[in-house]
């Protein structure tokens, strides 16, 4: 077997489990906040998104900084410093005792967290160019794929055992992420020399498509912004619906994160192919804009079913997006400095996931949760028509 297709393998098992392991967090949180006394809504909320928020604010921070490493050292390093990471530091979300316990704990794991991102620059520089997106859409669809059984299975754990017991099922799950990464992976890399990292000058001019990295780097911001603003508070948002009273609902919550990620999934892996002949841009705009078209629909929703229904939609716009963002930048991206370049978008990622979910909160705290739903649905669909207008004047360059 060629050494490229290995390699996607494995990180397709690993970026998998890793998955499953930190997408049950997301319903959890909220309903493990409340077990440790947070009960007011407005609190829940700002406390759910600042727990979440402030892991992604570490993304974003350190993220440059790893991906500097990942182009002196190698990327399997970074894939096994943030599988072993993660599994110690959602060990200890187990042991938590209050809500001050688990916003420190989210940080270190933002501090040393990044599988999923070093499995995109690994795949990305080396997959042949013309094979790129489809590579890049399987890594996205079983990223996606664990984010479908993650919170299913969090929501199960969670409910019949305690949500404690979830989070240690999160740490064995990275473990294995750590051992077949350690096994398995072999990478074809000639080390940088010491110095050798570019300064964002330096790139700027090895980068010929400059403006259009810079156009790509807004709408991840936007795509991240708006895909967080829902997520810390989305199992509040259910419970809001079927009453306090309800019975299931942390399993009810896992279903309607579960179907955006089957949804996902589903569309990754197929719209991957459709980078490859069609090129990035249009699956990027058309996504955007339909993304926001089903967004805002879900601020009138009064019964679970139907939110379930605009989430599955929900998933088949997104799973065009993160394919179609890491192929073009991986086209105009000379392969010595891929990790510092996706590691920048990294951070503008998660500087996004991390505004994101506090802005989302405060506006639902504020002004409720529809009002959040019609906010952040307008910002993605616009940006998708900016996309439309700013990519078209770009050129794609790819680059060896």
């Amino acid at each position: 077997m060629e050494l490229w297709k290995r390699t996607l393998y494995v990180c397709l098992f690993g970026a998998f489990m890793a998955s499953v392991g930190l997408s049950q967090a997301a319903p959890l949180i909220p309903l493990y906040l409340q077990d440790l006394g947070v009960h007011d809504q407005g609190a829940l909320a700002n406390w759910s998104g600042l727990a979440m928020g402030m892991t992604y604010l570490m993304v974003a921070l350190f993220a440059p900084f790893w991906g500097k490493l990942a182009d002196r050292k190698g990327r399997k390093l970074i894939l096994l410093r943030a599988s072993f990471g993660m599994a110690i530091t959602n060990a200890l979300l187990g042991f938590a005792q209050a809500p001050e316990h688990i916003v420190i704990i989210r940080i270190l794991n933002g501090m040393i967290s990044g599988f999923f991102s070093g499995s995109i620059t690994l795949v990305a520089t080396q997959t042949p160019q013309a094979q790129t997106g489809w590579a890049l859409g399987l890594l996205s669809a079983a990223n996606l794929g664990g984010s479908l059984l993650g919170p299913m299975i969090g929501g199960y754990i969670g409910g019949i055992f305690g949500i404690r017991y979830a989070f240690f099922i999160v740490s064995a799950l990275l473990g294995t992420a750590f051992l077949s990464t350690l096994f398995f992976v072999k990478e074809d890399f000639t080390p940088q020399p010491k110095g050798a990292s570019q300064s964002l000058a330096t790139l700027k001019a090895s980068i010929p498509d400059w403006k259009g990295l810079i156009y790509i780097s807004i709408g991840s911001f936007i795509f991240a912004f708006t895909t967080m603003a829902t997520a810390p508070i989305l199992s509040v948002f259910v419970q809001q619906i079927l009453g306090q009273g309800a019975e299931h609902i942390a399993l009810l919550a896992g279903l309607a994160f579960t179907v955006t990620g089957l949804a996902q999934m589903v569309a990754s892996s197929l719209l991957g192919k459709y980078i490859d002949k069609l090129g990035p841009r249009f699956i990027l705009w058309t996504s955007f804009i339909y993304v926001g078209l089903v967004t805002i629909p879900q601020a009138f929703v009064s019964d679970i079913y139907t939110l379930c229904i605009l989430r599955f939609l929900l998933g088949i716009g997104l799973g065009g997006l993160l394919p179609g963002i890491n192929t073009f930048i991986s086209s105009i991206t000379p392969k010595a400095f891929a990790g510092q370049v996706f590691a920048y978008n990294q951070s503008t990622l998660f500087m996004g996931y991390f505004i994101g979910s506090l802005g989302g909160s405060f506006i639902a705290s504020q002004w409720g949760f529809g009002a959040m739903f019609i906010t952040t649905g307008t910002m993605i669909a616009l940006t998708g028509v900016f996309l439309k207008v700013a990519l078209g004047k770009t050129a794609l360059s790819p680059q060896d």
